[in-house]
């Protein structure tokens, strides 16, 4: 080939390289992983230029950027860029303006805020703009009913995954409980003291429950919810009732249906399949067991250790004698191993009642034979 077709087709070559890189690079963008937004607010605009993080924190890196508000209070206007760059918002790369989408110019406009709080929770509000999801199930619970009665103490979302430190809490089950202990100290305390509670912080067990495991997170309910006290016996149920989870710990699963067996059990669940929004005053689990401060019932602490049980069992039973108590079998379906002695009357009666009218029936049965028909 001549040196002049190596030139042209050397040429052409590099056009068609071109012409198939330049689509491709429009095309592409930062990738990012996590969950999906269902909305994503456009970039702001200022100057026509697209605001970023690096120009909010040419200000708001500063430290010693304070906001005075009417209330008398000085707000930190300062943002950590490391604290901000490791939260799961800054990992995925989302930029200030996503959240502050009401700052459309410098200086920026008056926000009406009367106090820290006010900011807390309107900034709070924004959430729901990419969580629509997360903002429905939270407008349905307690903390929500608080706010709205203009409790401004409740709970919002910077109040339990911080501000510009958001984080997830799927990874680590202990970061719940001390979210919550923010506001419940006097629980968290109990709860920390519990079995539940020391296998948690301590041991950091994941099997065990920690808060919203009973109470649910983000449309949280609560002893004040209607409902909720006939209902705990289930939520027990959730761990208590699942062999396989139950079997590691060496714990009676039995627990559950020896309940819902008995009178006080029957009751309840009568109610909550009938009138579940109406109490019952029969006890479900937590009557007994206690609330967050439950321990084994190996623990001489325990309400339900075999010497505590008499006074627990007085709370409703006010004549209980020791006889009373000592006739609980503790959950346990009587067998060879457990409360022998019942497992083998019951097995008598068993052979017993059977072997009776059965045989009473034979008797019926041959002496009609012998009295009507040979006659």
């Amino acid at each position: 080939m001549s040196f002049t077709g190596r030139v042209f087709f050397t040429g052409l070559g590099l056009v068609l390289l071109i012409g198939l890189a330049l689509p491709a690079a429009a095309g592409a963008g930062p990738a990012r992983a996590g969950p999906a937004l269902e909305s994503t607010p456009a970039p702001i605009l200022i100057d026509s230029v697209p605001m970023s993080n690096a120009a909010c924190l040419e200000c708001h890196g500063d430290p010693a950027m304070l906001l005075p508000l009417p209330s008398g209070e000085l707000v930190s206007l300062a943002v950590d860029r490391i604290e901000y760059g490791t939260s799961v918002h800054g990992q995925l790369g989302y930029a200030c303006v996503q959240c502050h989408t009401d700052i459309t110019g410098f200086p920026h406009s008056e926000t009406g805020d009367q106090e820290a709080r006010d900011m807390t929770i309107r900034m709070s509000g924004v959430c729901g703009d990419c969580h629509p999801g997360a903002r429905e199930e939270y407008e349905m619970g307690g903390h929500a009913a608080l706010l709205a009665d203009g409790r401004k103490e409740a709970a919002v979302c910077a109040d339990c995954h911080g501000a510009h430190s958001t984080e997830q809490f799927s990874a680590g089950r202990t970061a719940i409980a001390q979210a919550c202990q923010q506001c419940h100290s006097g629980i968290y305390d109990a709860y920390a003291a519990s079995i539940h509670g020391e296998s948690l912080l301590n041991e950091f067990n994941v099997d065990v429950p920690t808060c919203v495991d009973c109470h649910d997170s983000h449309n949280n309910t609560g002893p004040t919810t209607e409902g909720f006290h006939v209902r705990s016996p289930n939520l027990c149920a959730t761990c208590h009732a699942d062999e396989e989870l139950m079997s590691k710990y060496d714990i009676n699963t039995n627990v559950f249906d020896t309940y819902i067996a008995d009178f006080h059990g029957t009751t309840v669940s009568i109610f909550e399949r009938t009138s579940p929004d109406q109490e019952t005053n029969k006890p479900a689990c937590i009557d007994c067991h206690g609330v967050h401060d439950i321990q084994s019932p190996e623990d001489t602490d325990s309400t339900v250790y075999k010497q505590n049980l008499l006074v627990t069992c007085q709370r409703c039973h006010i004549d209980a004698t020791t006889n009373f108590s000592d006739s609980w079998l503790s959950h346990y379906v009587p067998d060879a191993e457990n409360f022998t002695i019942v497992w083998l009357v019951d097995r008598f009666y068993k052979i017993f009642i059977p072997a009776t009218l059965g045989g009473m029936a034979v008797f019926v049965v041959t002496d009609f034979w012998r009295s009507r028909i040979r006659k």
